[in-house]
């Protein structure tokens, strides 16, 4: 099994993500071309731009790659775990948020499940003894190009507070239609002046919206959105935004919407597959008091 463990610097955060963005009227979209998107295992290269403002005023990063590709079963589980304990140790203490981006995410596996289902179980597992099952960080689990399980995690300085969205049933509480370990993530954490939304799609109570439906998707997301923003008693929308879709044609849709169909500043839209199959769209979100 092959391992890239990375700890990234402040200062190559700050300037590789501040490096990649431009602006666009007044849309804020990180500059990069329509193609499958491939976790390079980098923290700078890919999370947010909003992630080198946290760790200019204090947060911790970890990060972990795995080859993963040509692995299934129980030996996907125990690469997702390790990956998640590695990023976890190099954090010093319980993440703020998480992303996980895992090759092939919605492939058949063993037994049933699918590789979502596996990545699931080899993240509750790095989580046990570590994380309070009722109170997971934020999380980001969406597919990639790539060949390797990568995960990215932050913690920012304070006591968190992770939020739930009144319109969908909390993730680590989903039913065995989901697998046989619900998705231990938080709708949304909070610590000092940050709010961090996890990935966010058109899924209500824990049922998808829409399947194949890619502009009444983007809408129901919002709702999601803006619900959260209201639980989390944001004054205001979200103020850096992520969108991950599941094909060209989605992304250049969306695009063409960002005028007047954003929430917040859409910095990026990245072209991923989602954790489920019908889902086209999924969006995460920060703001910043």
């Amino acid at each position: 099994m092959v391992w890239h463990v990375a700890c990234i610097t402040r200062e190559a955060v700050m300037a590789t993500l501040h490096g990649l963005i431009t602006m666009s009227g007044d849309t804020c979209i990180r500059a990069t071309a329509p193609r499958s998107f491939e976790a390079s295992g980098c923290a700078a290269s890919d999370l947010p731009a909003w992630v080198a403002d946290a760790v200019a005023e204090g947060a911790t990063l970890g990060s972990c790659s795995v080859a993963a590709d040509g692995v299934s079963g129980r030996d996907l589980e125990v690469a997702a775990e390790r990956a998640f304990a590695q990023a976890l140790v190099q954090l010093g203490g319980a993440p703020t948020r998480v992303w996980c981006f895992t090759p092939r995410i919605t492939d058949p596996d063993q037994d049933g499940l699918d590789r979502y289902m596996r990545m699931n179980i080899g993240r509750a597992a790095a989580y046990s003894g570590r994380i309070d099952p009722m109170t997971p960080p934020a999380g980001t689990g969406v597919g990639h190009a790539g060949s390797d399980l990568v995960v990215h995690a932050i913690r920012l300085q304070g006591d968190s507070r992770s939020i739930e969205n009144p319109r969908q049933r909390p993730a680590w509480q989903y039913s065995a239609r989901f697998g046989p370990c619900p998705p231990p993530f938080a709708r949304a954490t909070a610590v000092g002046p940050w709010v961090l939304a996890s990935g966010t799609a058109a899924v209500v109570g824990e049922t998808s919206m829409y399947p194949g439906d890619a502009h009444a998707q983007w809408i129901e997301t919002m709702r999601n959105l803006e619900s959260l923003a209201t639980a989390a008693g944001l004054p205001g929308p979200w103020g850096s935004m992520t969108a991950y879709v599941s094909s060209g044609h989605v992304h250049d849709r969306l695009v063409a919407a960002l005028p007047s169909g954003a929430l917040g500043t859409m910095e990026r839209i990245i072209i991923a597959p989602l954790c489920r199959e019908e889902l086209l769209v999924e969006i995460e979100g920060a703001w910043h008091g």
